[in-house]
């Protein structure tokens, strides 16, 4: 489903080959699921039995499209950047009485102002995620939009509140269980950035409108790819030991290149994923995104002639799109004559190898992944599958933990400090 090609890199077949069989023990390790912290790795097999699987999460799904016509999502980074990335990406493709928007994701209180007042004016539903409710932003956003959905729906607002998290002391399976929220969990083996194939991010994709049957089926054709294919022909193999030798040869940052401006939330999703399992280490690559055509009036310029130490990955994964076709111009000379008769999405396209030839003849390391269908679903869930199996592959490659970060918890203690807080509340 995606075609990977490394001819635009500075390292020959040999040299990547003979880096796969160097490490080809903990590659086939990983390709079995044996090896790092086994658990934490409750996304590598993918559910058997799907439709049970996904009854309780298109169950609730349900219920909220008959109650709200809002559902505000409470999280922050892989609690909600998931689902925002696949939403986001199928925008054009699904539809559903229900609007998402999403709040606790910042200490902005504009942006909390704005959910407040959905509360106030729509009729709304609140999916609150967290697999620690420990965490600053999603907690009091959620206790200031619980108090709004309370003063306007009464003693009946819990019916409104739908909790996705973990079970134990002080966390949302006890507050679901006091109040009588709906509780879905947040697997206790899968970490936060790895969750977007659980309730974390499926509930509010559903309620989106999202086929997660297809979404499924991508991610599960990337699951049989990745582990049964020899690590010599594996093109997640091949991908992950080709950033780590690119990292070698200076090239320090690596940007995913999109063109399509509706697969942002999917750069920021990749970002987070590669960046908080990666950087413990000073050897990793330094994940950034990059949305072409726009960047290339932004940042363009540096990529070209700066210091040479970005590598670019490019997805080259478009909408499926009408056919919208240049009309002339007779009556008002504009200068762009010789793209009449031609069609729209021809200028994306040509963008994409234009950046590409331009970029990869001045010396920088270009890969491609070359999607063998437009944005749909399943490539979506063979992408999110994938960067995974890559993420951990590179991870054990860098002797890292993928599934830790300790080094977030530096400004929560200084944050929590300076507020005065001591101890967890009862």
């Amino acid at each position: 489903m995606l075609e990977l090609r490394t001819d635009a890199l500075p390292l020959s077949s040999e040299e990547i080959q003979s880096e796969i069989n160097k490490r080809k023990e903990a590659i086939l390790q990983v390709q079995q699921g044996k090896i790092g912290d086994i658990n934490r790795l409750g996304w590598f097999t993918l559910p058997s039995q799907l439709d049970e699987y996904l009854a309780p999460i298109l169950t609730a799904a349900e219920k909220i499209k008959t109650i709200a016509t809002h559902l505000i999502v409470v999280g922050i980074g892989g609690s909600s950047r998931g689902s925002m990335a696949a939403i986001q990406a199928l925008s054009h493709q699904i539809s559903s009485p229900v609007t998402i928007s999403y709040a606790g994701d910042s200490l902005s209180q504009m942006h909390l102002q704005e959910a407040l007042e959905l509360v106030e004016k729509e009729n709304v539903a609140i999916n609150v995620i967290a697999k620690d409710f420990n965490t600053l932003e999603p907690g009091i956003s959620f206790r200031l939009l619980r108090t709004a959905l309370e003063k306007k729906y009464g003693t009946e607002y819990h019916k409104r509140v739908f909790v996705t998290g973990s079970r134990g002391s002080g966390q949302l399976f006890d507050l679901a269980q006091l109040h009588g929220y709906h509780f879905l969990d947040f697997p206790e083996n899968f970490g936060g950035r790895f969750s977007v194939l659980s309730a974390v991010g499926l509930l509010p994709m559903a309620v989106a409108g999202v086929d997660l049957h297809r979404l499924f089926h991508g991610a599960q054709t990337a699951e049989s790819y990745l582990k049964s294919t020899e690590p010599e022909k594996n093109q997640g193999v091949i991908y992950a030991v080709t950033r780590n030798l690119l990292f070698q040869k200076n090239f320090t940052l690596e940007s995913l290149v999109l063109f399509e401006p509706d697969l942002l939330h999917l750069g920021r999703w990749w970002v987070q994923l590669f960046a908080e399992s990666e950087g413990k280490t000073e050897k990793a690559i330094f994940p950034v995104s990059f949305m072409y055509s726009d960047d290339l009036h932004a940042v363009g310029q540096y990529v070209q002639e700066g210091r040479r130490c970005i590598a670019e990955t490019y997805l080259r994964l478009f909408h499926p799109n009408k056919p919208l076709v240049i009309p002339e111009s007779p009556e008002v000379s504009d200068g762009f004559d010789y793209l009449s008769h031609k069609e729209f999405q021809t200028l994306n396209e040509t963008v994409y190898q234009a950046a590409l030839e331009a970029h990869k003849n001045d010396g920088i390391p270009c890969t491609q992944f070359i999607a063998e269908t437009t944005i749909c679903p399943e490539v979506i869930g063979y992408f999110f599958y994938y960067s995974f199996f890559v993420c951990y592959l590179s991870c054990v490659l860098l002797e890292v933990n993928p599934f830790d970060q300790e080094g977030v918890e530096g400004y929560k203690r200084n944050m929590y400090a300076l507020l005065g807080k001591h101890q967890r509340e009862s």
